[in-house]
């Protein structure tokens, strides 16, 4: 009997035209590190008096969820994009034949559902997840190693995995992942020289509708006050960001991965607002400083963030 492998394991999804509704075609493999989307069931202990050892255990209700550790790259990031932010706007590359331009802005009112089939051939299981929503984005930025991030993911209903795929046969995006020396860290359009490391969370804190379904999964997921938070570690070389967080000016700050002109992430925000952090002498090391920050929408009530991806792809 074959024994089920991660490095076996696939995971293809396609974004839903009714949600809760796996589409008969359209699906894509997703590349990914790892994947925590799974349904889970608690137990609920047995409550009843008059014996000292208990009866029965009973399963509770289904919860759908999971995290997954994605690549950062040109291609099916925007099929996260997507998922996070809502339908990109798309156009051709000005002057670039066959390259695209691909704009995602935070603060749209719903946001799409996608089914993802998380398969395991080896065994074989496919488990088909429904009404998934992307809940956060996690990403880390530092001197070396490639660009990883983690997408937390909220389904609504799975069916019971089967021997065989019900993806159809999935198309696939060239993989063309980002490294780390590939990044840089903008604040007001200069780009810093001092950055140790940067990281952040998107997140569109959904809300699980907690109905009686009659099903065990939940009633749906309402999008509510998106965020966007993290930190920046610099050297101390300095006192003028010192200045701007204790003035309580907001920045704008973007994070960029470049390979080419044509091949590019940009990860803006307009309106960053920053903490004032202390700067501890720790030995005879470089004096570093941990700056918290949290995003806005801009003064015109423009998108909090703006992710902008350049790569071949014509749609998403």
């Amino acid at each position: 009997m074959a024994r089920g492998r991660g490095e076996r394991s696939l995971a293809a999804a396609a974004f839903e035209s009714t949600e809760k509704t796996a589409p008969a075609s359209g699906f894509y493999f997703l590349p990914h590190m790892s994947n925590g989307l799974a349904l889970d069931r608690g137990l609920v202990e047995d409550d009843l008096v008059g014996t000292r050892d208990p009866g029965d255990a009973d399963l509770d209700v289904a919860n759908v969820a999971g995290d997954i550790g994605i690549p950062i790259d040109l291609e099916a990031l925007g099929f996260w994009l997507k998922a996070l932010m809502g339908a990109p706007t798309s156009g051709d590359n000005s002057g670039n034949s066959g390259y695209y331009i691909h704009t995602f802005e935070s603060g749209a009112w719903s946001l799409p559902s996608f089914s993802l089939e998380k398969q395991v051939p080896d065994v074989p299981s496919y488990e088909m997840f429904r009404g998934c929503r992307a809940d956060t984005l996690r990403l880390t930025l530092q001197r070396g190693g490639r660009v990883n991030g983690t997408v937390g993911v909220i389904g609504q209903a799975v069916t019971t995995p089967a021997s065989s795929t019900a993806a159809g046969t999935p198309s696939s995006y060239a993989l063309s992942r980002f490294m780390q020396r590939q990044a840089s860290v903008e604040i007001d359009a200069s780009a810093q020289a001092n950055v140790v490391s940067a990281d952040f969370t998107f997140s569109n804190n959904l809300d699980q509708v907690d109905t009686v379904t009659g099903d065990e999964f939940i009633g749906g997921l309402d999008p509510m006050r998106a965020a966007m938070t993290g930190n920046l570690r610099l050297r101390f070389a300095s006192e003028s960001l010192f200045t701007t967080a204790k003035a309580g000016t907001p920045i704008a700050l973007s994070f960029v991965l470049t390979k080419s002109a044509t091949e590019k992430l940009t990860l803006a925000m307009p309106r960053v607002f920053l903490s004032v952090p202390g700067r501890p002498v720790e030995g005879p090391g470089g004096i570093e400083a941990n700056f918290s920050f949290m995003a806005a929408r801009d003064t015109d009530d423009s998108a909090m963030l703006t992710a902008t991806l350049l790569n071949t792809v014509e749609s998403y």
